[in-house]
């Protein structure tokens, strides 16, 4: 099934084409990977996809009665509501069959209704038709799903109820983002969501979008993210869509092949139109003295008029142009901590921290959000005061900082000036250093304030160009960048002779950069004494097979697993709700009674996350097989046994309610 179609769309602003003719289409499953340079028009097809814009010629079709769920990259919202409430406000109509359902079971087992053979008729009968209504719409797994996919993108129980409006934009990002999973459009429009993610939550977010069962379009400059996600490209370059089968490995090996193939092409037509125009010249010559070649040369520019031209194509695109000047020597040891602490109040971000940081070192810095990063670079930059410790610096050390909040950028300056103020620079050498950071004209006469992200983190770089550092700190510099200036960076940090201290949760990146790994977690900075690919072979051997991938996030706890309606299994290996032959796994003692587990395995249980990931999908199975057979209207001609029923429902809900409790308070320890 077509899903997203897309005939002949044109879409300009003002005078400046963004989108020329796109023709394409979509089927219900797929994952595609939309990439191209900033400022293409990626997030003008996902706005014409989502309706929010109109083609100005071409036409998108979508099915009637499509859902579409559209996270943008930078939205602005302000509300009153908290995190939890902001997720659960998707789920409106479920949680009002949820109360219908809770109230009609109260009123079957109370002495008023089960004595009244026809108030009962039709409390049972109102239940049946709510309870069909609430298991399509998949509602026994909705406060799983909540608490799965919060957890999965980094909101732990203790910031569940924070108000929206105290948020930063990347935290909003991720609440919307939740909203859209959890709601679960049949096409989701996904708009750089890695952004604000950090290796662990982009790893969980790779596994849900893959077991998605509707259709994904993601822009995103994470490769490594592409790659474990789609299955087809849509390229934007030349305001043109190109498409390419596979993920983003294969569509980068596709595209260097079909650039090989038009160059071939390109130069044997013109070889071919060079010929020609020679013989063109020499017949118009000749054709003075002899009027035969008059009809020749006229035959040969009628050849020449039919051939349709082949553009040449742009094997190499502008880009910035970015290098670093081999530092000065400086000292052996650049860097040295000794039982650093850091702690804001009664929080302990790291302690007891020692370790030794030597030139020509590329560190990459790793950890879960809020865990203490950007904190650490601070201190060692000196920015902040650390609680307790050192930070010995080596003899003829200049640190070059890269902030990804910008904050060492001063929003009233020019783009020149910015670059004037912190550098020995003439004003041409500026312009012709920014020029190479794509700023041109009166490019460099805007305002720091009125930059997009992108643009800013390109007037850092090209300080950071002048800077002539030989300690280079990079927090995040790969965020608003597109893959081509990623690129780029790559190389230039693999070529330098310098020291560099940079976080960053691209794996891609830290791949190509790092020859040693910081971890930050729980308090402590792990050393891993090789790249990223040695940091996921010892954190794998490390774990085993304690988590739901090796990549970085073995031991971490997602919450319980997010059910699909197909291909989700249960601890018995059946999906909950469906009923087996009778044994007493699928929810029933035998004696028309449920199996708790909870209830029977609460102290053992205690301290073990993943014997309660299991309780509760044992015990959300039950519920939902409890509320089947009280659907039931032949149930109603035996009252003690529908009585009962509702008592055995009451009670699962009650345990199921104490396993969470128990579960929250486990993964929150940990």
């Amino acid at each position: 099934m077509i899903v997203v179609q897309m005939d002949g769309v044109s879409k300009s602003y003002g005078v400046k084409p963004v989108i020329m003719e796109a023709s394409f289409q979509i089927r219900a499953g797929e994952k595609l990977g939309l990439v191209g340079r900033n400022g293409a028009g990626k997030t003008t097809l996902l706005r014409l996809i989502a309706g929010l814009e109109d083609p100005d010629s071409g036409q998108v079709s979508v099915p009637k009665g499509t859902r579409i769920g559209y996270v943008e990259q930078n939205p602005s919202f302000e509300s009153d509501l908290s995190i939890v409430e902001a997720v659960y406000d998707g789920f409106r109509d479920l949680l009002e069959m949820q109360n219908a359902l809770s109230r009609l079971s109260r009123e079957m087992a109370g002495p008023e209704v089960a004595g009244s053979p026809e108030r009962l008729r039709r409390a049972m009968s109102d239940y049946a038709a709510l309870t069909e209504e609430f298991e399509r719409a998949d509602g026994y797994s909705m406060n799983s799903r909540v608490t799965g996919v919060l957890s999965g993108l980094g909101f732990t129980k203790d910031t569940w109820q924070r108000p929206l409006r105290s948020l930063s934009g990347g935290e909003r990002t991720r609440v919307l983002l939740a909203r859209a999973l959890l709601s679960r459009p049949d096409v989701l429009l996904l708009d750089e969501p890695t952004n604000h993610l950090d290796i662990p939550s982009t790893v969980w977010l790779e596994d849900f979008l893959s077991a998605y069962p509707g259709t994904v379009i993601v822009v995103s400059h994470d490769r490594h993210f592409l790659d474990q996600v789609v299955t087809r490209i849509l390229e934007i370059e030349d305001h043109k869509v190109n498409e390419y089968a596979g993920n983003y490995s294969t569509y980068a090996e596709k595209k260097e092949e079909r650039l090989s193939r038009q160059e071939t092409a390109y130069k044997l037509q013109q070889g071919e139109i060079a010929r020609l125009e020679a013989v063109l010249r020499r017949y118009t010559a000749l054709s003075a003295r002899n009027n035969k070649f008059a009809r020749r040369a006229e035959d040969v520019r009628k050849k020449l008029a039919r051939i349709e031209r082949l553009d040449k194509p742009v094997l190499k695109r502008k880009s910035i142009g970015f290098s670093l000047s081999n530092p000065d020597r400086g000292g052996d040891q650049v860097v040295r901590l000794e039982d650093l602490a850091m702690g804001f109040g009664d929080r302990v971000l790291f302690s007891n921290v020692r370790l030794t940081v030597k030139r020509g070192e590329h560190v990459g810095i790793i950890g879960r959000n809020g865990v203490g990063k950007s904190t650490l670079l601070h201190v060692i930059t000196g920015r902040i005061e650390p609680s307790a410790g050192a930070v010995h610096l080596g003899a003829g050390v200049d640190i070059g900082y890269y902030d990804q909040q910008h904050e060492d950028l001063a929003p009233g300056r020019t783009v020149i000036e910015e670059v004037l103020s912190s550098t020995r620079l003439t004003p041409q050498e500026a312009r012709n250093l920014l020029g190479r950071f794509m700023f041109h004209g009166d490019d460099v006469f805007k305002r720091i304030e009125d930059l997009s992200g992108g643009e800013r983190n390109r007037v850092l770089l090209a300080r950071l160009m002048a800077s002539g550092c030989n300690l280079l700190v990079m927090d995040e510099p790969t965020n608003h960048l597109d893959i081509d200036s990623v690129e780029v960076l790559e190389k230039v940090l693999a070529g330098y002779d310098g020291t560099v201290l940079v976080v960053s949760h691209d794996r891609y990146f830290l791949g190509r950069v790092a020859d040693r790994i910081l971890e930050l977690e729980d308090g402590r900075v792990v050393d891993y004494p090789g790249g990223y690919a040695y940091y996921l072979e010892k954190k794998s051997g490390q774990l085993g097979d304690a988590g739901p991938r090796a990549e970085g996030t073995s031991a971490l706890r997602y919450g319980p697993r997010l059910a699909w309606r197909e291909g989700w299994s249960g601890a018995d290996g059946e999906r909950p709700g469906v009923v087996g032959s009778g044994r007493e796994s699928r929810g029933s003692r035998g004696d028309g009674g449920p199996r708790l587990p909870c209830a029977g395995a609460q102290q053992e249980s205690v301290g073990s996350v993943e014997v309660l990931e299991r309780e509760i999908m044992q015990l959300e199975a039950t519920i939902k097989h409890l509320n089947a057979e009280l659907a039931d209207l032949e149930l109603y001609l035996y009252p003690d046994r529908m009585a009962e029923k509702a008592r055995s429902l009451a009670l699962a809900e009650k345990m199921l309610e104490e396993c969470y409790k128990k579960w929250e308070s486990s993964t929150n320890g940990t």
